[in-house]
């Protein structure tokens, strides 16, 4: 499976071809659903740390708001994909399991239901995405 399909935070075609390969062969799909939630994690993140930050000054725009935040959405997703923080790795060694279920696979059944709302998420996400490139 290719992980670099969601490499830009606009390619809403990768995000489709990551839900047909998640409908697939789920297992697989782990890592890559993984890695674009944590990308989604870090641009919250981001967007909070420079809301922090008082405004002002030269680069004060619209248009700079504008690229500012390209940037770290551009950011977010380059970051998960060369390791980032840990949670898409967490989150993918959790997730990893058989397919029989959570009692035969050590999950518990939080986790098993954590793993079904990823997978969900990234299947609603996806479609969203198709919705917005048909238009």
């Amino acid at each position: 499976m290719d992980i670099s399909k969601g490499g830009n935070y606009h390619d809403f075609s990768g995000l489709a071809a990551l839900r047909v390969d998640a409908q697939q062969d789920s297992q697989q799909a782990i890592e890559p659903v993984a890695k674009q939630f944590e990308a989604l994690f870090l641009q919250m993140m981001l967007k909070s740390m420079r809301d922090a930050v008082p405004e002002g000054g030269l680069f004060d725009s619209r248009g700079g708001e504008l690229y500012q935040e390209m940037h770290d959405k551009q950011l977010a997703v380059t970051l998960s994909e060369q390791g980032g923080i840990g949670l898409a790795d967490a989150i993918a060694k959790q997730l990893a399991t058989a397919p029989a279920g959570a009692a035969s696979s050590g999950l518990s059944e939080q986790g098993a239901q954590l793993r079904q709302k990823l997978l969900a998420a990234a299947q609603v996400g996806a479609s969203a995405a198709d919705v917005s490139v048909s238009k």
